[in-house]
């Protein structure tokens, strides 16, 4: 199915546009822009942001996308005005309530908690043929968690119908209860086929009523994708009744607005299957986090709306406690100070910190809240026991806090130090919101999928290289040999405790020969060879050691982290010598340090971007407009 896509993706704070086009018959990505998400005061719709992200669009293309009310033209004219799709994700608002009813713990229930990971959701009651309660028991517990979906599976193909029906009346019956004008639940069915007309004739005069096929049609045999994608639907279903313009949205796309996070799993699952080795994604957002792995070929996605550096900053701070995020800072913060700063963030999401102290406490924040989603997420993962750790071979980092920190060694930094990764590792990261888009176009274009990820539309920032174990500080942990095409060959010791960065840019490739030292392994191994290509960053050497071994101390912390940060990124060293006690909060700028002398903490620079940059499409972020006469527009 040829033809023009924009897709758009709504967060709770920023919302972003591609436009995907045919370029010499294959599709590519040709441009982007950003602005702020307007669903909250004073706009309260979604369309204002949408509309300006549009009309960044056009400046930078010229070519007309939407009508003056604001409406995307579809398909597009023979002017080249519009496009042929439009695609729409959002990750906005509360997760969808859901209530799951199935016959066995172990399989059906299992499986459809597996295709509500793909979503926003949060599992509010689950209710079984193993559940001792009487039936008025288990109806005041699915009324109590008053679900905005009621989840039903169970019986295999030409299977049990009795047991199946029997919930189904028990969700009719709640349903009915539910007091007029109350948020009455929608209801997805995903179990034995046969009684989808029976489910059907249950529920369509009470209540919205989705109905997929089997999520569990044997034992041996699962299928999700369906029932996810008509959890996006009843998610989106959702969305509209809440306002904010996501209906009129809805009403232009095809498939409605998708959740988000479903663009992870689909797009990692094709990642899995194209790619030798393990595939992992990891979006830290600013209300929700999205974690989606490929192991053995096999998807699973964890969705976490308590981890967020936003919205989400004072529930992450209860969920990981103050202690996780102090090993991840260089100074000793002042009572209360992180929680001050946690319930702040959450007050006014979209502030970014103005102090390097307020810097490091929200990458503090994010390192812990990513190791916290990675360890509920790893008992989820397919045959991996417990406490290993899986050597992907393609780590993506997407959401503002991880792709655009103003270098991307940088950014390589905070993605190795949040999933850290042993042996062999590709690192890309997601900065144009390319993986939501392509998720929701996936069921629309698969043909457009393929191509822009095949077009590298992702940015790679290198190759990493990470030693397992516990090297000795300042002793040789990696010995690196690197050959170029022409023959070249380039030796180096890389030190316990220390990054080393080799210059690559992406297009290159190289021969790597890499040997662990005494009590170290690289991938497992005690040697690796491979052919590596660069990135923004290069080849990526880290003989830190995995775990990574934080010092205890503030002051070790002082000492090591501002090293890392100087290795990976090659700007000069800016040593710490308050780490003990509180620094000004006012940030300022220091002078060219003098050889020798180390530099305060608070007198150290902001990370600036320099050196090699990708050629990127065109991009427009957000300037001021006047959201009140633009919210006027729309509603003429």
């Amino acid at each position: 199915m040829a033809g023009s896509i924009l897709a758009v993706d709504f967060g709770n704070v920023s919302t972003r546009a591609v436009l995907i086009d045919l370029v010499e018959g294959s599709y590519r990505l040709i441009a982007r822009s950003s602005t702020r998400t307007t669903l909250d005061f004073p706009a309260g719709d979604v369309r204002v942001g949408l509309r300006r992200a549009v009309e960044r669009l056009t400046d930078v293309t010229g070519r007309k996308l939407a009508t003056p009310d604001g409406r995307i033209i579809t398909p597009e004219q023979p002017d080249r005005s519009g496009v042929d799709h439009f695609v729409a994700t959002t990750s906005t608002g509360r997760p969808l309530r859901t209530a799951i009813l199935g016959l066995v713990p172990d399989v059906s229930i299992a499986s459809s908690l597996r295709a509500a990971a793909g979503t926003y959701v949060q599992i509010v009651e689950t209710l079984s043929l193993d559940d001792r309660r009487s039936d008025e028991d288990r109806l005041n517990a699915l009324l109590a968690s008053q679900p905005d979906l009621i989840f039903i599976a169970g019986g295999t193909e030409y299977g049990a119908r009795e047991p199946v029906l029997k919930l189904a009346s028990l969700a009719r019956l709640a349903v009915q209860l539910v007091q007029q004008g109350g948020n009455k639940p929608a209801v997805l069915y995903a179990g034995n086929s046969d009684l989808s007309p029976q489910i059907r004739a249950l529920f369509e005069r009470l209540t919205p009523v989705f109905v997929a096929p089997n999520v569990r049609p044997s034992l041996d045999e699962e299928q999700l994708e369906a029932a996810q994608l008509q959890l996006a639907r009843a998610f989106d279903a959702r969305q509209a009744r809440r306002g904010g313009g996501f209906e009129a949205v809805g009403g232009m796309t095809q498939l409605g607005v998708m959740p988000t996070a479903q663009g992870y799993d689909l797009i990692v699952d094709y990642l899995g299957k194209t790619i030798p080795g393990d595939v992992l994604a990891l979006d830290i957002g600013s209300a929700a986090s999205t974690l989606s792995v490929s192991i053995n070929r096999q998807v699973t996605t964890t969705i976490r709306t308590d981890i967020g550096l936003g919205h989400s900053a004072e529930s992450l701070l209860e969920l990981v406690g103050e202690a996780a995020v102090e090993r991840w800072l260089p100074f000793a913060p002042g009572k209360n100070q992180l929680r001050h700063y946690t319930l702040n963030k959450t007050l006014r999401p979209v502030t970014v910190p103005e102090t390097l102290k307020g810097l490091y406490m929200e990458h503090g924040l994010l390192r812990a809240g990513a190791r916290a989603l990675l360890e509920a997420a790893r008992p989820t993962w397919p045959g991996v026991r417990a406490g290993a750790q899986p050597s992907f071979g393609l780590i993506i980092g997407a959401g503002a806090a991880l792709t655009r920190t103003g270098h991307p060694g940088y950014n390589a930094l905070l993605l190795l130090d949040a999933v850290q990764p042993t042996g062999a590792a590709a690192l890309m990261a997601d900065s144009n919101g390319l993986v939501a888009a392509l998720g929701a176009l996936a069921p629309v274009n698969p043909e457009a999928v393929v191509q822009v990820l095949d077009s590298l539309s992702l940015e790679r920032m290198g190759m990493c290289f990470s030693a397992s174990g516990y090297p000795a500080l300042g002793k040789t942990a990696l010995k690196v040999k690197i050959t170029t095409p022409d023959g070249h060959t380039r030796r180096h010791e890389v030190a316990g405790g220390h990054i080393w960065v080799y210059p690559l840019s992406a297009g290159q490739t190289v021969r790597v020969e890499v040997s662990a030292g005494r009590g170290l392994k690289i991938g497992g191994r005690a040697r690796l060879r491979t052919e590596a290509e660069g990135g923004l960053v290069g080849l990526i050497f880290d003989a830190r050691g995995r775990p990574l071994p934080l010092a205890d101390s503030p002051e070790g912390r002082a000492a090591q982290m501002p090293l890392w940060v100087s290795e990976i990124t090659g700007d000069p060293l800016r040593e710490i010598t308050d780490a003990g006690e509180e620094f000004a909060e006012a940030g300022t700028r220091a002078e060219p340090s003098r050889p020798g002398r180390a530099r305060s903490l608070k007198t150290l620079k902001p990370i600036r971007e320099r050196g090699r940059r990708r050629t990127a499409p065109p991009e427009f972020d957000e300037s001021e407009d006047d959201t009140l006469d633009e919210l006027d527009k729309l509603r003429q």
